[in-house]
């Protein structure tokens, strides 16, 4: 059995280097077919045949986008991606998660390792933006270090979890980044950035490692950006990006959006400077009502929330990046996907949360195990009450359905704490009143949308 899979090892890696060693469109379809050889489960296997099917669709954006990719790419760089995205992240680790499942089923109870693990090293940050959901971390200095992170990383991979999203705070500040990095290379790490801090020598850097890529945070456009994050910084995350194209590495951006910049992200112009500037991977993300005094003011409107969830199922259709509404999507994903469905999160002192957003927690890593962690009774509550509304364009525990965070925090209010000072004003006190209404007044505009265009 060793022997045999050693050998498919092999095989697989020599094909690799043959099939990413050109652009053309039997490449393409190549590699698809090898992922299509490679995959487990009947999810898997649809979606990859699903991407060769659009692959052989000349002008279809998936197919420029992979030849976007191609091109940004060295050969070396795109075998990196396919050996940590696919093969480690989806084929290795689903088949570690499919053994943790049927285990713990024999056992008497379910779970599933989660797909990405998304980790907060640091608070350290060169920028402070208005509203930011970390903003509350920042008040206090802490960092997780280097033992710390590489044991969470080594107790990932046991479960399965081959993919790592890093936050901050700012992520090039934390010093241990590069050599944590490396040493985890069968892993894939998504860096989000403030772009301040890279520079020419520090895409290279990342570019050597292979197993990186990097999203750069934005506002909006020059004006938008420069408003919240300070004077200059637009321009910096332009050079960023130009940077990080000329190392050869896939490059991103994310945009929070509010009450004043959704008209300008909402817009298909937006996107097209997006993709002009390099971007491959685009995600967005609302203004979240937390990190301590929370206002309602900045959230989205019901409007403004649908007119994006819009156009980013138009720019599927029409253009050449991966983009992500990450609360416009709960129909493709069933809902909510914290509290270890499908992500956690663990902040600069090691404290597992359920959510970047939801600052709560019950254990630290520092004085257990992430299975451990991962099963306790905050994280079972919040799994078992998914999906929160059968109506999945209204996902959200803390904004969607708001009752349903208050009840689970008081479910567990003998362990519970809230992870940095002004954390509870989201869940308690006269805020729960605003915050239920904004709830209500978008279940109106999310209930239409779902009969309309999800159940018919």
């Amino acid at each position: 059995m060793i022997i045999t899979e050693n050998i498919k090892n092999l095989v697989t890696f020599y094909l690799l280097k043959y099939l990413m060693s050109g652009t053309s469109i039997n490449r393409f379809v190549g590699v698809a077919r090898l992922a299509e050889f490679l995959a487990k489960g009947p999810e898997t296997i649809k979606a990859v045949r699903r991407i060769r099917e659009l692959l052989m669709q000349e002008d279809h954006p998936t197919r420029i986008l992979f030849d976007r990719i191609f091109e940004r790419l060295p050969r070396e760089g795109r075998i990196r991606l396919f050996q940590t995205l696919y093969q480690s992240a989806w084929v290795v680790g689903g088949k570690r998660r499919d053994i943790w499942e049927e285990e713990c089923l024999k056992a008497g109870f379910k779970f599933r390792p989660p797909f990405i693990l998304v980790l907060s090293p640091t608070t350290r940050c060169n920028l402070n933006c208005e509203g930011c959901y970390a903003g509350g971390y920042a008040k206090e200095r802490n960092e997780l270090d280097f033992d710390a992170v590489d044991r969470i990383l080594r107790e990932c991979k046991r479960l399965g979890i081959y993919a790592a999203i890093i936050l901050g705070g700012e992520p090039l500040l934390y010093p241990h980044l590069f050599p944590l990095i490396e040493k985890h290379s069968d892993m894939l790490f998504k860096i989000y950035s403030n772009g301040t801090l890279i520079d020419q020598d520090a895409a290279n850097k990342l570019a050597d490692l292979g197993n990186v890529i990097v999203l750069l945070s934005l506002e909006g456009g020059e004006k938008e950006t420069d408003e919240r994050r300070g004077e200059g910084t637009y321009r910096k995350v332009v050079q960023a990006s130009e940077h990080l194209r000329k190392a050869g590495i896939i490059s991103g951006t994310s945009v929070t959006v509010n009450t004043h910049n959704a008209e300008v992200v909402s817009s298909e112009e937006f996107m097209d400077n997006l993709i002009n500037m390099g971007s491959m991977i685009h995600m967005y993300f609302l203004y979240m009502p937390v990190g301590g005094e929370p206002d309602s003011s900045l959230m989205p409107t019901p409007e403004q929330r649908d007119r994006l969830r819009r156009l980013v199922i138009e720019t599927r259709k029409t253009k050449p990046i991966f983009v992500i509404d990450f609360w416009g999507d709960g129909p493709m994903i069933e809902g909510c996907i914290a509290g270890g469905r499908r992500y956690f999160h663990i902040n600069a002192k090691g404290e597992v949360e359920p959510c970047i957003f939801c600052h709560i927690a019950v254990d630290n890593i520092k004085n257990t195990t992430l299975f451990r962690a991962l099963n306790s009774k905050l994280f079972r509550g919040i799994r078992r009450r998914q999906p929160f509304n059968k109506n999945h364009l209204r996902p959200c525990p803390i904004i969607d359905n708001p009752w349903i965070m208050r009840e689970v925090i008081e479910e567990n209010s003998d362990k519970v704490i809230f992870t940095h000072l002004g954390a509870e004003d989201t869940f308690s006190g006269p805020f729960t009143k605003e915050l239920d209404g904004v709830a209500g007044k978008f279940a109106t505009v999310a209930e239409r949308a779902w009969q309309n265009e999800y159940q018919t």
